[in-house]
């Protein structure tokens, strides 16, 4: 019993003292979307973005991503990210360019860049409690 309340304890400490780790970042984040090209078929959203830990990838996690339309959320799909520790940042390298979201506190702010170097999209989410 003893053993298993000490781990508890550190296990608490640990996130009270390194609050934008991994830990931090699992749950459901809420925000906004906006677009950097106006001469696009890009829309400013409302969006809702869902953190989960992958277990058998460590320091990855898997974001299933909706945009908000009517009041219903509609899924856009779920891409993978790795954790970037030193920078607090999740980075994202797939067809359509490169997230990067920067982690502080209850905040990430972020941006999609295309392949060719054009910003497409920023992003600014708050942690749901």
């Amino acid at each position: 019993m003893h053993l298993t309340r000490s781990v508890l304890v550190i296990a608490v400490a640990s996130q009270l003292m390194f609050p934008q780790g991994k830990a931090a970042i699992a749950g459901i984040w809420r925000g906004q979307s906006s677009c950097e090209q106006t001469n696009s078929a890009c829309r400013e959203e409302s969006v809702i973005y869902r953190f989960s830990p992958i277990h058998d990838k460590p320091g990855w996690f898997s974001v299933s991503a909706d945009r908000v339309v009517d009041g219903k959320a509609v899924n856009m799909g779920t891409l993978e990210f790795r954790y970037v520790e030193d920078q607090h940042a999740l980075v994202c390298e797939y067809a359509q360019g490169v997230w990067r979201l920067t982690l502080d506190g209850e905040r990430i702010t972020g941006t999609l860049t295309r392949p060719d170097g054009t910003l497409f999209r920023r992003v600014a989410l708050h942690k749901e409690q």
